[in-house]
């Protein structure tokens, strides 16, 4: 159904906070009875984004009780089919706002809230902002259950930290939450780059070397490293990646590591801690991590250096991570990896240059590319195109071509921010809501205005125009369409759109609408039968898409104990 963000009133604590408070000062409520273990921690790395909470396992199932780790107020509740689904937030009194997704079911007059304001707005699909006076908890009082709701793919907690005035997402794990683990990170591979003064990696440039681990630690073949003099360049250097992986003692899942350091002869010259990262910049992961590698092998590793344009605050200032360097020079190297407990694995080896000339990188025309301290702005009859300033996090190759649709760049070009799109529409067969535009042939969420067709894409690649005018499709999912008796708690639909997205749902018995719920794992909807409804009743189900068009599925049922 639609997003209704409904404002009841909400009030920010204006408590003073500072991220270098003493760990030991917090003493929080656990938020599950069963013991805390972990099958994901902060800062884990994820497609576009870091993990921002850590995810506590529920023994595999849903229902356990949820509390409330400090007193405090219920300042935001939404429900949503993706994402974090059913979830709570709670504003404590010293300046931290905790978080708790994926719940199944709320409890009490979190429950009654939420159900009045479907009936009132006839959604699913609901946000409010509670007043500071509205829900209030005390430490340890249940107020959900456990879930899988929303893009969950398996029973669990996920759980936040957030600074209340600025949303920035905190490590649990720094703010009194023990969980006990004595097992070190895993290093099990290394690249080197040849870089440019601003970071960028110069294309053909890179080596990966297999990293093994003895009986003394970690360590390359011979514990020698060389590269090519043409790694070397006039005014940039070399960078280094490592991949790296934690494990907790009492879970086998592979998770994030919370930090690392690079010494090169003696000096650190770059370092990380994910103890928050900021919700606007924890797309520049895709800066962070070796995302071409990422994309062809599956392989995670973390670069030891940055861009002038990652606005990543993990690591430390003033520190680029670029290694100047020379043909003959020889640097003592060593990695160290770490997480919140301190367990530390490191890699240590001597890196050597081979004589020979430096690289002089070929002469390329500006005109050719995109680059991520410039913008960029097509105009023509055939449409727009608005790339704004640090939309990359490398030069890409500008691939404009206009001959039938508008395309530019690569598909496989991964991007900070999205561009903007523009596409005349002419020559109209239906109406304005039927067009949409599409990269790659697939659907964008796209304005009309003026004869013109307007979006904003997160991905490079071809930009034309489609036309829905298929509605969706409604299938019962767990009882036949033959069937006239049910005995079922709840009943299941499948709701299927070809082209573009399901914009709205609703069911309505004997006229009156009632509350339908949509999961989007499987794209199905649900009704949970209520005992009073015995006997023979007239089931109206209506699903539309975004482009208007409405699908119908209506029978009588005769519902039975």
């Amino acid at each position: 159904m639609r997003l209704l963000i409904i404002h009841v009133f909400f009030i920010f604590s204006s408590v003073n906070y500072l991220y270098s408070q003493n760990d030991s000062i917090y003493n929080y409520h656990p938020p599950l009875e069963i013991p805390l273990i972990l099958s994901a921690n902060f800062g884990e790395l994820r497609p576009n984004h870091f993990h921002m909470g850590i995810d506590f396992k529920t023994n595999g199932v849903e229902g356990q009780k949820l509390l409330a780790i400090e007193n405090g107020y219920v300042s935001r509740i939404k429900v949503s089919p993706y994402g974090y689904g059913k979830v709570i937030y709670i504003t404590h009194p010293n300046g931290i706002t905790s978080v708790y997704a994926h719940c199944s079911v709320f409890l009490g007059k979190i429950d009654s809230i939420v159900r009045l304001n479907q009936e009132l707005t006839k959604n699913f699909e609901i946000e409010l902002f509670p007043s500071s006076t509205e829900i209030i908890l005390k430490r340890g009082e249940n107020f959900a259950l456990s879930g899988n709701s929303g893009s969950s793919t398996a029973p669990h907690l996920h759980f936040e930290l957030r600074d209340t005035k600025t949303e920035t997402a905190l490590n649990p794990l720094k703010y009194g939450f023990d969980i006990i683990d004595n097992i070190s990170p895993s290093i099990s591979g290394l690249k080197i780059y040849s870089l440019t003064e601003r970071g960028y990696r110069i294309k053909g440039k890179t080596k990966g070397i297999a990293v093994q681990k003895g009986k003394f630690g970690y360590y390359v073949g011979g514990n020698l490293v060389t590269i090519p003099s043409d790694f070397c360049t006039a005014s940039g250097g070399i960078g280094l990646s490592f991949e790296v992986i934690d494990h907790y003692s009492q879970a086998t899942n592979p998770i994030g590591i919370y930090g690392s350091y690079l010494i090169v002869n003696n000096d650190t010259l770059f370092s990380h801690k994910l103890d928050c990262v900021s919700f606007e910049h924890t797309r520049y992961i895709n800066s962070h991590i070796d995302y071409e590698e990422n994309l062809l092998t599956k392989r995670k590793f973390q670069k030891s250096f940055k861009t002038k344009e990652n606005k990543l605050t993990i690591y430390s200032k003033e520190q680029s991570g670029i290694i100047t360097i020379q043909p003959k020079d020889s640097l003592i190297i060593k990695y160290i990896a770490y997480d919140t407990k301190n367990n530390k694995s490191e890699l240590k080896f001597n890196l050597k240059v081979l004589p020979g000339s430096i690289n002089t990188p070929l002469n390329v025309k500006n005109e050719d590319y995109l680059f991520p301290d410039k913008s960029f702005t097509y105009k023509s009859e055939k449409g727009e195109i608005l790339i704004t300033e640090g939309c990359f996090y490398e030069p890409s190759l500008k691939n404009l071509k206009t001959s039938n649709n508008i395309s530019i760049g690569h598909s496989s070009t991964i991007i900070q921010t999205p561009i903007q799109i523009k596409l005349p529409l002419k020559d109209k067969k239906y109406g304005n809501e039927k067009y949409y535009i599409a990269v790659n042939n697939s659907y964008l969420a796209t304005k009309y205005s003026n004869n013109w067709l307007s979006a904003e894409s997160k991905s490079l690649g071809e930009y034309s125009i489609k036309i829905d005018t298929i509605a969706p499709s409604i299938t019962p999912l767990n009882f036949l369409k033959t069937d006239t008796i049910l005995k079922k708690k709840i009943i299941q639909w499948k709701l299927s759109e070809s082209k573009t997205n399901i914009s709205d749902y609703d069911i309505f018995i004997d006229g009156k609408w009632c509350l339908l719920e949509f999961e989007s794992k499987g794209s199905y909807a649900f009704f949970r039968v209520t005992p009073d409804l015995i006997g023979k009743h007239t089931l109206k189900i209506i699903v539309k898409d975004v482009c208007g068009n409405e699908a119908i599925w209506e029978k009588e049922i005769n519902f039975q104990l």
